[in-house]
């Protein structure tokens, strides 16, 4: 046997021994996969139900295996990696597997992977949290927004100011009669009357037969005579008590 087929020999060897001790050590979770080599299935312990995650160690040993590296890469069985996580695997598993040149690896990069799986679990649960705080910090400030209103600059109240005390004058002359229509001060019943007599007679067309007119102007006079009887009254209420002194 030359030393190139004695070499092979060795590293086909070793590489049995480790596949058999592989088997045993994950009974449930090594698959054979023929010419393509084989996996090993990382499940964890305490698996995220609302985002669950599995990986596998695919591997193929190279003719020199374990004097170098073997080909392997990293699956997704379940969930998704972005593309950080999975550089940061390949990187952190290579470094394990260099480390470990001219023994069996596998079993240390499995390890490996098992552990980077559970922070990639808990990565996803904190991006869940975080997503789920900045969707309450948004709502509350949409909410906050509806009661916050236009902050009180000194031209918005002057503006304000202004139209307040405008409307409160208008109120105010409407309620002593006095908001003008057309340029014209609105006038009370009396003073219409005082302005035209015609008004005093004008209803006449509307009277039923038998219905006694009312002279105005008659009212006027015995107003202005009583208030003259009043004043003479007065007068000589004065003279009398001149007389008595």
């Amino acid at each position: 046997m030359t030393v190139v087929n004695q070499l092979a020999s060795d590293y086909a060897e070793e590489q049995q021994n480790e596949l058999e001790a592989l088997q045993s050590i994950y009974p449930d979770e090594f698959e054979d996969l023929g010419a393509e080599g084989f996996r090993i299935i990382c499940r964890p312990e305490d698996q995220d139900e609302e985002a669950p995650s599995v990986l596998a160690l695919k591997v193929k040993y190279t003719p020199n295996y374990p004097d170098e590296l073997p080909e392997f890469e990293v699956e997704s069985i379940e969930g998704e990696l972005t593309q950080d996580q999975r550089e940061r695997i390949m990187s952190t598993l290579t470094a394990s597997a260099e480390e470990s040149i001219g023994m069996a690896m596998i079993f240390t990069m499995a390890s490996m992977l098992q552990e980077e799986l559970y922070v990639v679990i808990s990565e996803g649960k904190q991006a869940r949290i975080e997503a789920e705080l900045a969707r309450v910090r948004l709502a509350e400030e949409a909410e906050n927004r509806k009661f916050k209103g236009t902050p009180v600059t000194v031209d918005l109240f002057l503006t304000w100011k202004t139209k307040f005390d405008k409307e409160m004058a208008e109120k105010e002359q409407e309620a002593k009669g006095k908001i003008k229509t057309d340029g014209k001060a609105k006038l009370t019943g009396r003073q219409l009357f005082e302005q035209d007599k015609t008004l005093a007679s004008s209803d006449a067309s509307y009277m039923d037969e038998g219905d006694v007119a009312v002279d105005v102007t008659q009212f006027e006079k015995e107003e202005r005579g009583v208030q003259d009887d009043e004043e003479e009254d007065d007068n000589n209420q004065v003279w009398r008590n001149l007389g008595e002194d």
